[in-house]
């Protein structure tokens, strides 16, 4: 989420000494002459009664950068002073900048502030309690390692082919005109527009084309300058042309599909006009086998696999312990 500058306001703070509200600006009590001190909160003053700062000397000042302390007699000055206005202490090393970028409250209101979280203490685990909790996490592991490994377990049977069947399948496509929707940038190259509505798309930080701005709630942030910052929390919300349009495309029409219990697959046949074609080929074929009084049975795509699979042959099948074949061939 972007901010977005509105502008300065002069900001307050309150004398130690005196309670004096002074400008933002000002570096000592225009009262007592107390220095402005280090750990001053400064506030916003009622903003029917005050403008955004216009004065370009003040506009200078606020944008300059947080201001300083001197490390010798805590004095406030400008962030480009190398010299202490004050005492004449040097400035380059040991000062103090003022923080930013605080939420500045009204004068005299109390800011909220969130308490942190509460934790509670971690108990300590002891290294025999570690070692104990490693070793339960291990055996756990090999228990379920073990118990995958027989569930999955497979046993060689002599089994003898009972049944089989095959089915295949055929997608008829048609080149004819078709309607679809979607972004215009996102348009094929032939597609012929019927109509497009402008919609809303998505959310961006920075500003792009047919976009509108959102802004939240303004708030004055402390630049440490005895000036705050007006700012906006703002988004752009884009909008692009969403577009109906016609074209021609190969489009599924109908699927044709053919099946038997012999070893002699066939893929169905239709006769097509010159805008038809077939599309994609789908085959499958299933082995039933009788071993040790039970049914078993394997679905392949393996042609030449199935096509061994004679009625009373004898074959060698891998079943797991679900029950499914995952493996057979003719015994030797």
């Amino acid at each position: 989420m972007a901010r977005k500058s509105l502008g300065y306001i002069e900001l307050v703070w309150t004398c130690d000494s005196c309670q004096t509200k002074n400008p933002g600006a000002i570096k000592s009590c225009t009262s007592c002459g107390a220095p402005q001190p280090i750990n001053v909160r400064f506030e916003k003053v009622d903003p029917e009664t005050f403008n955004l700062v216009k004065d370009e000397a003040l506009l200078r000042m606020a944008k300059s950068g947080p201001d300083k302390h001197c490390p010798f007699c805590g004095t406030r000055n400008l962030a480009s002073a190398t010299t202490c206005v004050e005492c004449g202490g040097d400035l380059t090393v040991g000062a103090t900048s003022r923080p930013t970028g605080e939420v500045v409250e009204l004068a005299g209101q109390t800011p909220a502030i969130t308490p942190p979280p509460t934790t509670s203490a971690r108990p300590k685990i002891s290294k025999g309690m570690l070692i104990l909790i490693v070793v339960l996490v291990l055996g756990l592991c090999a228990l379920m390692f073990v118990v995958l490994s027989q569930l999955f377990k497979t046993s060689a049977l002599n089994a003898t082919v009972s049944s089989v069947k095959w089915e295949r399948a055929i997608v008829v496509e048609a080149w004819q005109q078709v309607e679809g929707s979607g972004w215009m940038s996102d348009l094929p190259g032939d597609a012929d527009i019927i109509d497009c509505q402008s919609q809303f798309r998505y959310n961006s930080d920075t500003y792009k084309p047919n976009s509108t701005e959102v802004c939240g709630t303004p708030y004055t942030v402390d630049t440490g300058t005895g000036f705050g910052e007006v700012v906006q929390d703002c988004y752009y919300q884009v909008y692009e042309d969403y577009c109906r349009y016609n074209m021609m495309a190969w489009t599924t029409v109908d699927t044709l599909s053919l099946s038997g219990y012999d070893l002699n697959p066939a893929w169905p046949t239709a006769n097509l006009s010159n805008t038809q074609r077939f599309g994609d080929q789908t085959a499958r074929y299933t082995i039933w086998f009788d071993a040790d009084g039970q049914t078993y049975s394997l679905t392949t795509n393996d042609l030449a696999l199935f096509q061994q699979a004679y009625p009373g042959s004898d074959w060698t099948i891998e079943v797991n312990n679900f029950g499914s074949v995952s493996s057979a061939e003719p015994a030797n």
